[in-house]
């Protein structure tokens, strides 16, 4: 059972960590989750942190390159582990997992490369997502240099809607001066998102299936119900 997210209604929450990537442009043969920070993994300080928001059986980390290396790391944590055999992307992890986390109402989605992430901000993040009653919430943030960041796309300032989130080779001329960047963490209601999965698409120069598309077509969703 989830710990009670503060302030918020009892709800059964999951957490997933992207774990599985290998980390190429550290140029290691070493998992890049299994680099250290402070004489600890990276993978490590995000499962501590994430055991303030969830219990760890509620904790998956899905896991690809080098998993039995990830797995012995952390195993003793108590996380559960969801192996992604081949590394299509966020979204195929999420497909990965989709039989681990159906039995949750949301799904707190974190890298397992962001040591510095704090409990705060999670909570933060969870309280607005519940609050808000949202299929899927973004943390966001406006650095000095957004430079090689998705670039995340309202659908006015005034509103808080998404529609999509566009990656920097990807971005338009008149997108280029957008300041606001995804930051690879995300909430989402586990219906919506499992009901639509299955609608991401490879055809991209990675062809791997971007959970950032889920913005796009959540968006979609809202829009036809409306009609």
């Amino acid at each position: 059972m989830s710990k009670k997210i503060e302030n918020q209604p009892d709800t059964k929450l999951a957490i997933v960590i992207m774990a599985a990537g290998k980390g190429t442009r550290l140029r290691t043969r070493r998992p890049k989750v299994l680099h250290e920070v402070g004489g600890k993994a990276l993978l490590s300080h995000v499962i501590s942190t994430a055991s303030e928001l969830a219990e760890s059986e509620d904790i998956y980390a899905v896991i690809g390159h080098e998993a039995e290396r990830v797995r012995e790391a952390v195993g003793g944590t108590g996380v559960q582990f969801v192996q992604q055999k081949e590394q299509r992307g966020t979204g195929h992890a999420i497909q990965c997992a989709r039989q681990a986390v159906a039995k949750y109402n949301h799904i707190l989605v974190l890298s397992g490369d962001v040591p510095l992430i704090s409990a705060a901000t999670l909570q933060h993040l969870m309280t607005m997502h519940l609050a808000q009653g949202a299929a899927m919430t973004i943390l966001t943030a406006v650095p000095e240099n957004p430079r090689g960041y998705g670039r995340v796309i309202r659908q006015s300032a005034e509103l808080p809607d998404v529609e999509e989130i566009v990656e920097q080779k990807a971005l338009k001329p008149d997108q280029q001066g957008i300041g606001e960047i995804n930051s690879g963490i995300y909430a989402f209601k586990t219906q919506q998102l499992l009901a639509h999965i299955d609608r991401l698409s490879s055809d991209n120069p990675h062809g791997e299936f971007y959970l950032t598309d889920m913005a796009a077509h959540l968006k979609a969703e809202n829009k036809r119900k409306k009609k």
